[in-house]
């Protein structure tokens, strides 16, 4: 797919866009490479699915300081008329001091949740609903919409959204560098980018990423909306419950992870707690690599 055919080909709907939103400058600019680098990512019949997606979420920029949290993408349930719709938001945190790169990776990042959940998004049975971002359901009370918990694949969503958010810096990475922004973003990074969220539990997990059937399989299924993934992975692993194992595990390093970042004192236990869980997600990644026939 010729790169400067599609940059050309999307620049009149990201001006359109940007005019509709009042976005600066840098953010406009950043736009001109994110949407066709998500167009080449997802391949060209996807191509509407990604321009609805920045047609229809506004990017909202705030001054506020957190810590840990540099942006957000939210969709959150209402009801209009018997009719269940989502609301959309995309907040970048502390905008005046982030930097370039930071920027792109957390525009890149978000806006791939917001690609891969907006298929299939709502889920209505007798008493819940269930609004999907992208392999995690998040669980509301049906009468009042009231949030009751997010399930736990929420950590692997983020691995594989991670995952994905270097593969498309990366295909930004490659257009023609005489553009001052590319330019910029080269000067900045490694010749290949690798995105730093969920840094630990993307490393544990990284045999698995580069499993073919995996990788592809789950991204697929993602995009799609059609994510009933535990019957698959137990299938090649051969044990049932191998899924939900792995996700707990998944979610075990993770809170670990919080509580070493919290602790004062007595870190040493947690830490040898982190090498032990990790091992065990190991072992789980190398059963179902050994399962698998094509890698």
């Amino acid at each position: 797919m010729n790169s400067n055919f599609i940059i050309d080909k999307e620049k009149e709907f990201i001006d359109r866009i940007s005019d509709k939103y009042n976005y600066d400058s840098n953010i406009r600019h950043l736009l001109y490479l994110m949407i066709p680098a998500f167009i080449i990512k997802y391949g060209i019949n996807r191509e509407k699915l990604v321009l609805n997606v920045f047609e229809n979420i506004r990017i909202i920029t705030s001054n506020k300081k957190d810590e840990r949290v540099k942006a957000y993408y939210s969709s959150r349930p209402i009801c209009i008329d018997g009719n269940y719709k989502t609301e959309k938001t995309m907040v970048i945190i502390n905008y005046e001091k982030i930097s370039l790169i930071d920027l792109l990776d957390n525009l890149v990042h978000e806006f791939n949740h917001a690609i891969n959940s907006y298929l299939n998004e709502i889920k209505v049975t007798n008493k819940y609903l269930y609004i999907r971002t992208g392999l995690t359901n998040i669980i509301y009370r049906k009468e009042d919409l009231s949030f009751i918990k997010k399930d736990n694949s929420f950590v692997l969503e983020e691995i594989i959204n991670t995952k994905q958010t270097s593969d498309i810096i990366n295909i930004i990475k490659n257009f023609d560098s005489s553009n001052n922004t590319i330019y910029a973003i080269n000067n900045e990074t490694d010749n290949n980018y690798n995105s730093n969220s969920y840094y630990l539990q993307s490393y544990v997990c990284k045999e698995i990423l580069n499993n073919k059937t995996f990788i592809s399989t789950l991204e697929n299924l993602r995009i799609t909306g059609e994510v009933d993934i535990p019957s698959w992975f137990d299938s090649i692993v051969g044990a049932d419950g191998s899924y939900k194992r792995f996700i707990d595990l998944l979610v075990e390093i993770y809170n670990l992870e919080l509580e070493y970042s919290k602790r004062r004192f007595f870190k040493k236990r947690i830490l040898n707690k982190i090498r032990d869980t990790s091992k065990n997600i190991l072992m789980m990644v190398n059963k179902f690599n050994n399962s698998v026939n094509f890698k």
